[in-house]
């Protein structure tokens, strides 16, 4: 269960069980799964340590929402200072939707949902998604691949919240503009972050630096 204790801010943490095979697919035919896995691995690690920086410096709920595992596997893998909550729902689209929903649903008023597939996601980077949401009804981090690496939403978008995450391709090069697209014609008023690099794909190895095996 995720925490129950009411934040006026939350992140929230998507992200898969590291289990060789079943994550960075695309990377296999270059590392192996073994080793596809643990750049996985260390990608959460990395976004989740960012993640925690924040707790030291603001009043602020952190949760984990996890598909691909079982909670026993995740506690092992990630440790017992870290709210856990599965992932819920027929796509990625409906379960990022529904953990916006729980999130708000404890009382919180703004929440950043992020991935970690993004090694340049750093804390005072998330910090600013969090701050823009006092005056902006929905923040967004494209990546160069066409996705986007975070999405913000404050609670009084819940009734226009569903345009963002139906019928959205998920892992195209246009989800970021269909996104946008979505938001314009809810009437969300927005504000887009800096774009970064996922990484998703052989070529997009170059960018994740200090991990030795990642060449």
């Amino acid at each position: 269960m995720v925490q129950q204790t009411p934040f006026r801010e939350e992140i929230l943490v998507f992200t898969r069980y590291p289990q060789p095979g079943k994550v960075k697919t695309r990377l296999i035919p270059r590392l192996g799964k073994e080793k596809a896995a643990a750049v996985h691995a260390c990608l959460a690690e990395r976004t989740i340590a960012a993640a925690k920086r924040l707790l030291h410096d603001r009043d602020i709920g952190l949760s984990l929402w996890y598909t691909g595992g079982t909670r026993q596997q995740m506690r092992d893998w990630i440790g017992g200072d870290i709210s856990l909550a599965e992932q819920l729902g027929n796509g990625l689209g409906r379960r990022m939707a529904a953990a916006f929903r729980a999130s708000w649903a404890r009382g919180t008023e703004r929440t950043v949902l992020i991935g970690t597939d993004c090694p340049e996601l750093d804390a005072p980077l998330l910090a600013l998604a969090l701050d823009l949401l006092r005056d902006y009804e929905m923040v967004i981090g494209p990546a160069r691949d066409g996705g986007y690496y975070l999405i913000g939403l404050r609670r009084e978008t819940e009734p226009r919240m569903a345009a963002l995450f139906d019928g959205i391709a998920w892992g195209s090069a246009d989800t970021f503009r269909r996104t946008m697209e979505r938001a314009g014609l809810a009437g969300l008023t927005t504000v887009t972050l800096t774009e970064l690099h996922d990484i998703d794909r052989p070529e997009d190895l170059r960018h994740l630096r200090n991990y030795p095996d990642a060449e």
